[in-house]
């Protein structure tokens, strides 16, 4: 899935972190969180773990530049630690890191503050990290919801981790169709992703309020955190629309009917 270019630029404004502070990462080691991590051209970013990586697992990265990957990797047999880069202005890729038996699921993304370091501790897991709500970790579970398929065939270890529910919901008001397709729960973030369906039929364009977007079960409304809506639709089209639900929602089963809230615009 391809996020749009505001949709990046939009997150990473919202999110407004002292620049020194967002170059360095520290989280306490927990296989049951997914961990996304920003990357540049410009420099290495180096992921340190509290003992040797017993093995790494990676898609879209490699060691050897002759295979020209989205993403470089440089790594030391029995190292605690690696480090990568990306060798494309928008690269992506992803890595399982095995360590005491654990499973470690790292996602890369080209950002525009890049982290220079992520350390893992040897730490018990806090309970505010499973509270990490950032621009950066939202997007990088837009990521693995869009790349479920591949994550269920090559990284089954990543994909166990995300609840998933085929959906049926289906809207229609006079030529504008919606519909909620999938929905994805992300237990240690305490998070919700749906992929949506947003169709005009008409012969006018569809403005709606993607600031007001958000999914509704029974009576309780709750808006999406995140979404990649452009708040306008052409006539005849359809496009596909993907929301990042946290908080209370995120207790919800994923069986309940979910309908989808598409405000009118101006």
């Amino acid at each position: 899935m391809e996020l749009r270019a505001h949709l990046l630029i939009l997150a990473f404004a919202i999110a407004v972190i002292d620049a020194r502070a967002v170059s360095v990462k520290r989280y306490p080691l927990d296989d049951r969180a997914s961990y996304a991590v920003r990357i540049s051209t410009e420099a290495p970013t180096t992921v340190v773990f509290p003992d040797k990586i017993a093995a790494l697992d990676g898609m879209n990265l490699s060691a050897k530049t002759e295979e020209t990957p989205p993403v470089l990797l440089s790594h030391q047999p029995g190292a605690n630690y690696f480090s990568v880069r990306a060798l494309r202005p928008a690269a992506a890729a992803a890595v399982n890191v095995i360590l005491h038996g654990k499973v470690i699921a790292l996602t890369f993304a080209t950002g525009a503050e890049p982290d220079r370091t992520v350390t893992f501790t040897g730490e018990p897991p806090a309970a505010a990290a499973r509270t990490d709500r950032g621009p950066a970790r939202l997007l990088g579970l837009l990521d693995q919801a869009g790349h479920y398929p591949q994550l269920v065939e090559q990284y089954p270890a990543l994909a166990s981790r995300i609840e998933h529910q085929v959906l049926i919901d289906e809207t229609a008001d006079g030529a504008v169709n919606v519909r909620l397709e999938e929905v994805f729960r992300f237990e240690t973030e305490a998070a919700l992703v749906f992929r949506a369906r947003i169709e005009n039929q008409g012969t006018k364009p569809l403005r709606y309020d993607a600031t007001r977007l958000g999914v509704r079960v029974g009576q309780q409304f709750y808006p999406a955190t995140l979404n990649d809506a452009t708040g306008e639709l052409p006539p005849h089209t359809a496009a596909e629309v993907w929301l990042v639900l946290v908080g209370e929602s995120a207790g919800l089963s994923l069986k309940n009917t979910f309908s989808l809230v598409l405000p009118q615009g101006e």
